[in-house]
């Protein structure tokens, strides 16, 4: 409602004089339209290849320089578990870091050790002593792209059985699960160097292994505690898969490259 601002009679709403006196009325323009606020629309995007292969370098040259808590993660995780899984629970998951700047470390130690073993020092059988820097080569590079790339997959599987447990997913957790529980295994590598008999204690240490993940799954994943053993069961049987069919392929694969290489060669 307008009111004439010189006699204070009641205008009407397109009035442009005063009825009563005549006074011009001045119009109130419309206040301006505000344009709509844009939605604005979040897309994650991957980072490309080249800037993760980047961040994964730069994460293992300082996992080696010093520069990270690879060590005394490594010490803590073996001899103190639940206490370390929580410390790891409160850390951000990254993918890049896990691989590089701790898994590839870690997974050096059986593959310089299987190098050195079938390389350089020789394994005997039947009273001959065989050793071949194409096989030492060979058997290391099996023993680390197996580790690097089974430890991704395992990580997957993992992710993929969470809701049937009653678990987390979110495979950044899952990757941590799986990369920290596959320590002890990674450790016992150096088993390889002494003889080809004791590598089987790296199946003892496997169940070490099982330990750390009944252990870490509740805390990581949320699994109830009544789902845990079920759980941990699958992805023992993941873990066992995954090794031999990595393992038969990539020595498959590494034997005809070698082969190939040698023949190429004329030798």
């Amino acid at each position: 409602m307008k009111f004439c601002p010189n006699c204070g009679a009641e205008l009407k709403p397109e009035a442009k004089f005063c009825a009563a006196c005549g006074t011009p009325i001045a119009l109130t323009p419309p206040p301006p339209v505000q344009p709509a606020p844009q939605q604005q629309t979040y897309y994650q995007q991957q980072e490309p290849v080249y800037e993760q292969a980047r961040e994964a370098s730069n994460a293992f040259q300082e996992a080696i320089s010093g520069k990270t808590n690879l060590v005394q993660r490594v010490i803590n995780i073996l001899t103190k578990p639940k206490e370390e899984w929580l410390v790891i629970a409160g850390e951000q998951p990254n993918t890049m870091k896990l691989i590089g700047g701790y898994a590839l470390i870690l997974a050096l130690v059986p593959a310089l050790s299987a190098f050195i073993k079938y390389g350089i020092i020789g394994f005997s059988y039947m009273g001959y002593t065989s050793r071949s820097i194409t096989s030492g080569i060979q058997t290391g590079l099996v023993q680390l792209l197996s580790a690097v790339i089974g430890v991704y997959l395992l990580a997957w599987v993992i992710d993929m059985l969470a809701p049937s447990f009653g678990s987390q997913k979110n495979f950044g957790r899952s990757l941590q699960l799986a990369v920290y529980a596959s320590t002890p295994q990674w450790v016992a590598g150096i088993l390889l160097l002494l003889s080809t008999t004791l590598s089987m204690l790296i199946m003892l240490f496997g169940l070490y292994a099982i330990y750390l993940l009944a252990i870490g799954i509740p805390v990581l994943k949320n699994t109830p505690k009544d789902k845990v053993v079920g759980y941990v069961a699958l992805i023992i049987v993941a873990m066992i898969v995954i090794g031999l069919v990595l393992g038969l392929v990539l020595a498959a694969i590494l034997g005809l490259f070698f082969a190939g290489s040698l023949s190429g060669l004329g030798l």
